[in-house]
Order: structure tokens, then sequence, then C-alpha cells
């Protein structure tokens, strides 16, 4: 393996020192699989046969993370590295953390501990690799495998399951047959886990890969049920119909197939971020209130949960005809209520043609929607040009709720461009109004 980058070469500075020493060090996990794939490596975790205080006198300034697992965290060229001793680890009662550690001085009874054989290499500092469990071969069969037997891997972090649909959907990668068995023997133990854990793993699957496959593997097993907070049954239920997985399904093509690409993923948009992904998969099948629970029990911050939900809204509102004039009136109401940041997500979700076919939205309308925002004078009631104590003076009455309203509705007008937004113009038409009613 070749290394380059400030990030590998900083690393390879820590393996020399663990080396010059006398002991041995390796990168390991994740990052080794990435980079054979090609990928740049986000985090560079290295093992050693060093127990922590030897780490610690190589390092003084290392911070001591994690002493009890053998982790300390060394600082090189602006980089952290987490320094790990070779280690095993026994009983797992809380379904998450061993009972005990034991460091060991052999670096395969360490990658022995891991998850998947595509997690279980390791690299030495001449870029030799180590892989006893035949970690190259399954990368380059496109093809995810349990370390060892399943259920004892899922048995230690339940959490594991919804790793091994991550990194399915991530890498393009089928499951082999006894891993998912595995999955499925396991799953109720999903119930263990805490939601942060799992909203964040769910978060990983948006972020990058095909989160449509993602989603239907999650379907295909019944996972989202057996959380420790189960997701919306009727959102689920919807998602079931348009990807047509009955659920606990043990020889779905969808398991097998590295590539097949599902109904779902007609529905997600390629190469954006997360959130918007999620506005989308939300969209195919949940009314926003679903919505919000959903990530209320996967712990999203609250902003994201009104980000994504200003942007349901705003897309339920729309007019479901043809009609020009409805389309401009409602996506006006929408950016009014809404605000112009959902308007912009909204214009970027359904910038793809394949998004926009799914849910029918009509290209003329995304198209629309742009020119129609760029010539909005007003979005706020603070753009008008009259105050609400002016209007209440122009009335010769008391301040009052009913400002709002009239506010609201001198806004509608001129944001749909059927009113200049002068104070005089305003303040006429308001009179008018008043006169009518």
């Amino acid at each position: 393996m070749i290394y380059e980058g400030a990030q590998w070469e900083a690393g390879l500075e820590v393996l020399h020192a663990l080396n010059r020493a006398g002991s041995e060090a390796y990168f390991v996990g994740g990052c080794v699989r990435d980079a054979l794939l090609g990928i740049e490596a986000s985090d560079i975790d290295i093992a050693t046969s060093a127990d922590p205080g030897e780490v610690l006198r190589l390092y003084p300034d290392a911070l001591p993370t994690g002493l009890k697992h053998g982790t300390v965290t060394v600082r090189r060229s602006g980089f952290f590295f987490e320094v790990t001793t070779f280690r095993q680890e026994a009983g797992y009662s809380d379904g998450r953390r061993p009972d005990d550690v034991f460091f060991v001085r052999d670096v395969r009874e360490d990658l022995a501990r891991r998850d998947f054989t595509i997690n279980a290499m390791a690299a030495g500092a001449d870029g030799t690799i180590v892989d006893p469990f035949g970690g190259m071969d399954d990368l380059r069969a496109l093809r995810l495998r349990a370390v060892g037997e399943p259920d004892r891997r899922f048995d230690e972090d339940a959490l594991r399951i919804v790793r091994c649909v991550r990194f399915a959907s991530r890498y393009g990668l089928a499951v082999d047959a006894p891993t998912w068995a595995g999955v499925l023997a396991c799953r109720d133990k999903l119930r263990l886990v805490a939601m942060e854990r799992i909203g964040a793993e769910l978060d990983k699957m948006m972020a990058a890969g095909d989160p449509g496959r993602a989603f239907a593997l999650l379907l295909t097993a019944s996972l989202p049920e057996r959380f420790k907070q189960p997701l919306p049954e009727a959102w689920l239920a919807r998602l079931r119909q348009i990807e047509g997985a009955a659920g606990g399904a043990d020889d779905a093509p969808i398991v097998t197939s590295a590539t097949m690409r599902t109904r779902l993923s007609r529905y997600l948009p390629e190469h954006t971020e997360a959130d918007l992904r999620w506005a989308a998969l939300f969209l195919a099948g949940a009314a926003p209130e679903e919505a919000e629970e959903a990530m209320k029990r996967l712990h999203f911050a609250g902003k994201r949960i009104k980000r994504i939900s200003d942007l349901l809204r705003l897309h339920r509102g729309l007019s479901a005809g043809s009609d020009p004039k409805a389309w401009r009136r409602s996506w006006t109401i929408g950016v009014l209520d809404q605000g112009t940041a959902a308007a912009a997500d909204w214009q970027a979700l359904f910038d793809s043609p394949d998004v926009r076919a799914a849910f029918g939205v009509p290209g003329e309308l995304r198209a629309a929607a742009a020119g129609w925002m760029a010539a909005m004078p007003a979005v706020r009631v603070a753009d008008l040009a009259l105050r609400g104590d002016e209007l209440a003076e122009a009335a010769g009455r008391a301040p009052g709720p009913w400002i709002a309203v009239a506010l609201r509705q001198l806004l509608e007008q001129v944001a749909m461009g059927t009113l200049e937004n002068d104070a005089e113009t305003l303040r006429v038409a308001f009179l008018r109004d008043q006169q009518e009613s």
C-alpha cells in the first residue's frame, strides 16, 4: 500500500517512532479499507503492541482518551491519531461495550475482534498488508462478510447489524448468506442500542453511497420496527409499498446483488447532502408530522428538524394541477410561510430530472420557481414599505391582531407582483380592501 498526503505522512511518523521503541505498529481498520478502494480516509487509526503507558512515555503530550480500552490520542502535524494497544475482548453484557479487555501481542488477534473482513486489515509502515481473514479478496469480489461467526459479532454490538447495511450500500457490496442470516437472527437485539447511535449510522447512510438501497435493506430485514424507538409505522408501510419489500426475506436479490438499484433509489438525489436526501425519503411517504416524530426519535438537532420540515411543508402545499397561475400562487405562499431557505432547498432537491419524475414534479414548475423567487420584491412583512403603526393611523383604529392579518394580505399581493411595494400604493390598497370588506 502506498501512503500519500500530509495525514498519512504524520501517521507514518507515529508508526516509525513506535517501531524504533521496539514495538509493532500498524494502520488499521477503515483507513486501510478506504485506501485500498482509493477513497480519502477521514480518520487514521493505529494499533500497536505497546501498552498505553509506553505510548504515553513516548508521547507525553498524548491524550489518555480511553486507557481502559488501551487507547491514547497522539497529535502530530495538526492531525490526531487514536493509538490503541492490540487487544482481545470478552463479555458484552450491555450489548455494546466489552466487560473485559485483554492486551495481546499479535496484531492478528486484535483483528479477530473486528466486525467485517474489510475492516479487519492492517498495514505496516512499509505498506505490507496483514489480512488474516480475506478482506482484500472480499473487496475484489464486492462481498461483505463478518469476521468469524456472524451471530457472535452481532451479539457483541447490535449496532453492527445496521453497520452491515451501511457498508453494503456505501461500497456497493453484496452481503454473504451467513452474514445476512446473522442479521436476521440477531435483529431483535437492536432494542438494546441507543437511538443516538442508530441516528448517527442512518445519517452516514444518507451521506454517501446509495441510501435508497440502504433503506431497502433495512425494510427487507424489518430492522426499523426493532429499534429501541421504532420509526413511524405508516411511513415505513408506504416505503415498503414503493419498494415492494415484504420484510424479513432472507433471499431477496437486493441482499445478494452488489449493484442492484432499488425503487427507493429513484426518489433520492445523487451527490447531494444528507438533509436533502432525508427530505426526499420523508416526501416519499411521510406526512410532515410523521417526519418530525421520526427525526425526534433519531435525535436530530432542532435546526435540522426545522429545515427538513419546512421543505416538506412547502412541497405539500404546492398545487397538484397543471395551471401555472395556481403553481405560482402556491409556490409564493409556500415561500412566505416556510422561508427562502426552504425554497432554495426545494429547488436543489428537484434539480434532478430523475427525482422530479419519481415525485411527478413538472420540469416547467421547477424551471419557473427560480424566476418567481428572483422576482419576489418582498418575502417578509419587514420587507414591506408600510409599517403596522402606519396602517393603524390610516385606518384610525387602535393597534391589534388585525394588523398582522392586513400586513400578510398586502405581503401576498406584493410577492405575487400584483401590488407595488411603496408606502402610498400599499396604504391605498389597504383602505380599498377595508371599504370593500
